[in-house]
């Protein structure tokens, strides 16, 4: 059996790409917040400033979403019906998956590979994580990343509703250029969104959907 150098897997540990993965997944959910912000500013009729006072002090997820959905319906009616109601489901276990990146323990899993060579991956487990049970959930790295993705998704999709809808642009623009916008607040949401949608995936991305009224 290979000797394991807990020293080392210390080491490689705390050097692990985990932790920046992490912060920037917390990030990534923080946009999402910003996102919902700037729409609640426009449902409200207030300005960005005073939406943020506001908003920033709704500590319960739960209670944010279901003043966003009053508002959404006080103002459109029956209007975006399908999508609201999509978005709001679908932003409840991304609201739980973020709760889970905060306040989960990061456990370091220390091993040797085939040389003997003494390895470690860092993962997140909850808090009762000592307590014996092989379906203890984890998060790895490329959960985070997923997370990342699909957070980066709904914050430019809902800066995109803002933007097309709320008429805060920085430059008019053309029904032409809305339209096809408009039609996907007509539908139900997707994720991960079709090849064809202007928020897929793609090598060069606006990081600011305000910079460009169409994402290409």
């Amino acid at each position: 059996m290979p000797m394991i150098d807990l020293g080392e897997a210390m080491r490689n540990a705390s050097n692990d790409e985990f932790w920046a993965i992490r912060g920037k997944a917390i990030q990534a959910y923080a946009n999402i917040e910003q996102s919902l912000a700037r729409i609640f500013a426009m449902l409200s009729g207030t300005t960005q400033e005073v939406a943020g006072v506001i908003f920033f002090r709704i500590s319960s997820t739960d209670s944010r979403n279901k003043i966003l959905e009053k508002l959404f319906k006080k103002k459109f009616n029956d209007r975006f019906n399908v999508f609201r109601n999509s978005l709001f489901e679908q932003l409840r276990p991304i609201d739980i998956e973020r709760n889970e990146i905060v306040h989960w323990n990061v456990v370091n899993q220390v091993g040797a590979d085939k040389e003997g060579k003494t390895i470690a991956k860092v993962t997140l487990m909850p808090p009762n994580f000592w307590v014996p049970d092989t379906n203890t959930p984890i998060k790895d790295t490329a959960i985070l990343v997923a997370f990342i993705s699909k957070c980066d998704f709904y914050s430019k999709l809902c800066n995109m509703f803002n933007i097309m809808v709320g008429n805060v642009a920085l430059v008019p623009i053309p029904d032409a250029d809305k339209q096809p916008w408009l039609d996907i607040f007509s539908q139900p949401i997707v994720y991960p969104p079709p090849l064809d949608h202007p928020l897929s995936p793609k090598p060069q991305e606006h990081d600011n959907p305000s910079q460009s009224f169409q994402l290409k």
